[in-house]
């Protein structure tokens, strides 16, 4: 019933907007498709990657807004002081000792998973424990963020209006991470609440609060992709306001001025390549497979090929039966890992973390805490994020759309530069900001990411810039009948 509501409130809400260039129906079509969306996205972590019911983030974050939604049963000051993050370490011992995202360490300032266990935690009073309100919910707040990028570049694209509003709605990735109840939606959200922000035409209120709120949204629930962002943003306005539109002036002195800093701040880029060294490392470890135990002051990883020297019992206790190198890590932490030899235990060691491997797993250069060698690893890393999989890649039959999608998208992409001599200077500026923002966050994918399928979920937002960015450049010289249709 609730869910029923909920349809009927939403569907309501978008008959009323107007928006120009689309027909009324248009947004409730598009809410149609969100929603055919989430379904597939449970089938896919129901019956692909599981075996009948949900399995991997969807089940976690699910399973662990239950824990949390449970604490408002016991004591709702608790629950507030969770939602809020003035959470004490007693507490969470005694209310989500079972959990492994909230208790995912300090490797960064904001754990963007407690974030999204907040939210889904506060839709648990609604849904008790129904996934589909949460996928009704997500995709409705996703569905508003590509609203917000239609009216943003619709006045000044040069197709047919409605064709530009079905291409983001269906363009692959994106309408099938953002029909989740993951981080996906109210990432998307908020970027789209930021490029309205940056190029739309919009009074100063309108602005400032799409500014506020796009921002907040990005740094709870994908900060890495707002700190992407910046330098973009950065480029844009220095640009406009400073160097009169010389996008290549500006592009100078900004590289200068960042090898300058590198140069002048070597302490600060060592703990710079040092976190990014870490990151990869954690994320090798999870694409290879291997198992984190904690014992009393660290942690020790085995591989998968030294499992056979484990012994795990049934209440997950960890014993050594002989002599072996592991690595003693800090996990969660941005601290130093170290190979260690160690003997066979008699203290039981606790098995925190077991993961048997990823199936698209691919090698990476390891970075190994070296600036150089973070350098040398840019085309690699570049390469990787835009592009991969390819046709003989590791991974399953799911990967074939990420391929086809990607050569479809890169083929648009090279047409559409065909009319960059044609373009006004301003969409230039737009397109060599959004194209930069997709840089540098397929550069941070590509250095520490060696899981395909983990690619193709992050790089999202890069691809969305990229389509935008060739989109605006895009001219039809001749329409035809069909087109102006369209059009009309």
């Amino acid at each position: 019933m609730i869910i029923f509501l909920l349809l009927l409130l939403g569907s309501w809400f978008l008959w009323k907007r107007t928006t120009d260039g689309l027909l009324k129906y248009d947004l409730l079509l598009a809410w149609v498709i969100k929603l055919a969306a989430g379904g597939l996205f449970l089938v896919v972590y129901s019956q692909y990657y599981g075996s009948g019911t949900l399995t991997a983030d969807p089940k976690a974050f699910m399973h662990e807004s239950a824990l949390l939604n449970q604490v408002a049963h016991e004591s709702f000051v608790d629950y507030l002081r969770f939602l809020t993050g003035m959470e004490t370490q007693s507490m969470i011992d005694h209310y989500l000792s079972a959990t492994t995202h909230w208790n995912g360490g300090d490797l960064t300032l904001i754990n963007d998973s407690k974030n999204v266990i907040r939210v889904n935690s506060v839709l648990y009073f609604l849904s008790n424990g129904n996934i589909y309100l949460h996928i009704v919910v997500f995709g409705f707040l996703s569905l508003l963020g590509f609203r917000e990028l239609y009216l943003t570049f619709s006045t000044v694209i040069s197709f047919p209006k409605r064709l530009f509003w079905y291409a983001l709605i269906l363009f692959p990735s994106l309408v099938f991470w953002t029909g989740s109840m993951i981080k996906e939606p109210l990432m998307i959200l908020g970027l789209c609440l930021v490029i309205r922000a940056w190029f739309g035409e919009l009074s100063s209120g309108s602005r400032v609060w799409r500014w506020v709120l796009g921002i907040v949204l990005l740094i709870a629930f994908k900060p890495y992709v707002l700190l992407c962002l910046l330098p973009a943003i950065l480029l844009y306005v220095l640009t406009v306001r400073v160097f009169k539109k010389r996008i290549w002036l500006t592009f100078t002195v900004l590289f200068v001025v960042v090898i300058g800093a590198l140069a002048l701040f070597p302490v600060q880029r060592e703990k710079g390549v040092f976190y990014l060294t870490r990151k990869q490392f954690d994320f090798i470890n999870i694409g290879k497979g291997g198992i984190h135990a904690y014992a009393d002051t660290c942690f020790y990883f085995f591989r998968p090929d030294q499992f056979q020297c484990l012994t795990i019992t049934e209440k997950d206790s960890v014993f050594l039966t002989r002599p072996l190198q592991a690595k003693k890590v800090t996990l969660g932490k941005a601290l130093p890992f170290k190979d260690v030899y160690l003997r066979p235990n008699k203290k039981a060691w606790f098995k925190y973390f077991r993961s048997n491997g990823c199936e698209s797993y691919i090698p990476v250069t390891s970075i190994n805490s070296s600036s150089s060698q973070l350098l040398k690893n840019i085309p690699e890393a570049l390469a990787n994020a835009a592009f991969r999989p390819f046709f003989g890649d590791p991974g399953g039959w799911l990967k074939y759309f990420a391929v086809v999608e990607t050569i479809v998208l890169f083929g648009w992409v090279l047409y559409a530069f065909s009319f960059w001599k044609s373009a006004s200077k301003n969409t230039k500026l737009q397109v060599a900001s959004l194209l930069f923002f997709a840089i540098c966050l397929l550069l941070l994918i590509g250095w520490i990411t060696p899981v395909l399928g983990a690619m193709v979920r992050y790089r999202i937002p890069a691809y969305l810039a990229i389509f935008v960015s060739a989109a605006l450049l895009f001219r039809k010289n001749k329409p035809t009948e069909t087109w102006e249709k369209l059009s009309s």
